[in-house]
């Protein structure tokens, strides 16, 4: 049985999913084979011998677990259809089966040669508890197109985000759903360590805010493919969209405040002066996103109305009517979008609070205007 995938790094779910498929396939053993490059994801994961070693703590004492170093040691991107034939070359008259989750069925036919995978092993389905799959539909679709099957297992795996996990450890928090001793391990080997605009978080903002910004930072790159955004400018705007927060704008000779900006808002100015020249982010949509991720502005980068949503739905929020705006976040972002501008105004008036004139610009385009 193969299990591949980034492990990166490796969670205490991944555990849990070996053991549960060993377990209903009873199978003689599985391998572990973390990828060197995935081919459809766009972090680079952290050195394999790491992951490696990550792998071989978390399963240490685990009978009939293999940690392979095959795609590792390959190089390049990983292709799924090399495993697989490798290992049916490697043990020709096995009953091979491969792992794959539920979104990744989905995806199976945009993978690269997805019927020599199919010619030399069996798909084996974990369900996940945040993702329901059209088995039917799936099932005609296997048998339709490449005349085979698929087992689907019993055991439905929780949700982690290995993005949560490595943004946490970036910003010095220490994730849920970790072993001790490979959370030890990357603390020892900086395996995650953080860039300059994380080590500029960590050493400007108190640990309340930095755990906001670690989960604006999550929250936001949920989204980033969805919305067809490049992964580092996501990261980079949520990252440093507070950063200016407890900051006075009269210490910075160089910076020039707007008329009529309120106290609340004048941190995101800021923000992006700081961003700029002191950290030299050069990139105007970056510095737009952190400009106006409190108070929006008409006719917004989609990147900008990420950050000002993220800001205001990222799960640490506790607000009445948070949970609608994270609902609908799930299922059509524009009207979530449109949705955190009615909660914002509905607050501000709610308070007896002076609105922006930017807010206000931003409510007349977004929400009378119905735009997308």
């Amino acid at each position: 049985m193969i299990f591949g995938g980034t492990f990166n790094p490796v969670h205490n779910e991944h555990v849990k999913t070996a053991l549960a498929c060993l377990k209903e396939l009873k199978a003689d053993k599985i391998i572990i084979v973390p990828t060197f490059l995935p081919p459809h994801k766009n972090v680079s994961p952290a050195k394999g011998a790491d992951r490696i070693n990550m792998l071989k703590i978390a399963f240490r004492g685990v009978k009939n677990v293999e940690i392979s170093d095959f795609e590792i040691s390959g190089g390049g991107k990983s292709y799924s259809y090399i495993t697989a034939e490798h290992f049916k070359n490697l043990y020709p008259d096995a009953e091979l089966f491969m792992i794959v989750g539920g979104d990744m069925l989905k995806d199976f036919k945009t993978w690269k040669n997805p019927e020599r995978i199919l010619d030399a092993v069996h798909l084996a389905v974990v369900s996940r508890e945040d993702y329901a799959c059209d088995y039917k539909a799936e099932r005609e679709y296997f048998k339709n197109v490449f005349g085979k099957d698929f087992t689907v297992l019993d055991f439905t795996g929780k949700s982690v985000s290995s993005t949560e996990i490595r943004t946490g450890i970036a910003f010095g928090l220490k994730p849920q759903g970790l072993n001790d001793e490979v959370y030890n391990y990357i603390k020892e080997y900086a395996v995650y360590p953080p860039d300059k605009y994380q080590r500029y978080i960590l050493d400007n903002l108190p640990e309340k805010r930095v755990i906001h910004t670690a989960n604006v930072v999550v929250c936001a790159l949920k989204k980033a493919k969805e919305l067809n955004l490049d992964y580092e400018k996501v990261r980079i705007a949520a990252t440093l969209h507070d950063c200016a927060k407890y900051d006075d704008y009269r210490n910075y000779k160089d910076f020039a405040l707007p008329k009529n900006v309120p106290p609340p808002v004048v941190h995101a100015f800021l923000g992006a002066f700081v961003a700029e020249k002191v950290l030299r982010v050069a990139d105007g949509e970056i510095l737009d996103a952190i400009r106006y991720h409190t108070s929006g502005k008409a006719d917004m980068s989609t990147l900008s109305k990420l950050i000002f949503v993220a800001d205001m739905i990222e799960k640490g929020r506790d607000y009445d009517g948070v949970e609608i705006l994270r609902a609908e976040y799930e299922k059509d972002f524009e009207s979530c979008f449109r949705l955190c501008l009615k909660e914002e105004v509905a607050h501000l008036l709610n308070k007896k609070q002076y609105i922006y004139s930017e807010t206000l610009n931003a409510y007349d385009y977004y929400v009378e205007d119905k735009r997308s």
